[in-house]
């Protein structure tokens, strides 16, 4: 059995859970940068890059099944999942204005999954 305690912070994680609460601040925005200055200069660190985007996912409950793969103007997120939440793609567009993004639906051992490819046109 749990505690009164623990039944009141179960149902708070649970409404976290539910309710779509990102709060990225300006990393989307830092990000998108640091993704051009890389894509057009070289500069920057690319596992780096690979470890931020990955994050700036999480933060939207957007879950890889494998490593992000940024090549030459694109980079890919291969999700975990076969439903995607129309505001959460609204926001990412947002911070990252400057790239194209395709919703690619695959299959992937069986099940329907989806993947995110990002373009960067210079």
């Amino acid at each position: 059995m749990y505690s009164d305690d623990e039944k009141e912070q179960l149902m708070k994680d649970l409404e976290e859970m539910e309710s779509l609460k990102v709060d990225t601040g300006d990393e989307g925005k830092i990000l998108q940068e640091n993704l051009i200055d890389f894509i057009e200069n070289g500069n920057g660190d690319k596992s780096d890059l690979i470890f931020r985007i990955e994050l700036y996912t999480y933060a939207f409950k957007l879950f890889s099944r494998k490593e992000v793969k940024l090549d030459n103007n694109q980079f890919y997120v291969y999700l975990n999942d076969s439903i995607l939440e129309y505001e959460k793609i609204e926001l990412i567009k947002k911070d990252l204005d400057k790239f194209e993004l395709v919703i690619e639906a695959v299959e992937d051992n069986g099940e329907i999954l989806i993947n995110l490819v990002f373009t960067y046109h210079y």
